[in-house]
């Protein structure tokens, strides 16, 4: 179980409120996660997994209900992503200062991942593997 700590921003893109967090995580390690409409889980989480190393996780769920339940336009689409990507790009880059300082951080926003979650949410194509 995580428990907030410190809110480092709050913001709205689209129709989904998104709230930064430092937590503090089970074993009294510290980490960042992402929140949206108030869920109690985090659709991102940034937490330290090996020696001086931090890595994130997406909560597919929440990614996918987002995707599922957008009514905007592929143009509109466009603009929240990249909106999105700048805010999580400044998130990540708060934390690698100020919380994760001896780590080495993997960046969502310079991973692989970004492009096959930039794709689904602009399509809107979420197949029925996923």
């Amino acid at each position: 179980m995580l428990h907030k700590l410190i809110c480092l921003e709050n913001l709205q893109i689209g129709t989904v409120h998104f709230s930064a967090f430092v937590v503090n995580l089970d074993g009294g390690n510290t980490g960042f996660a992402l929140f949206i409409n108030q869920e109690n889980d985090p659709i991102f989480i940034f937490r330290k997994e090996k020696k001086n190393e931090v890595s994130f996780h997406v909560n597919e769920d929440q990614f996918f209900w987002i995707v599922k339940n957008s009514q905007f336009t592929p143009g509109e689409r466009q603009s929240f992503f990249a909106e999105f990507v700048e805010f999580l790009r400044l998130m990540e880059e708060k934390v690698s200062n100020y919380v994760f300082k001896r780590e080495k951080l993997i960046r969502f926003t310079n991973s692989r991942d970004i492009v096959r979650y930039k794709y689904l949410y602009l399509t809107g194509e979420i197949s029925s593997e996923e």
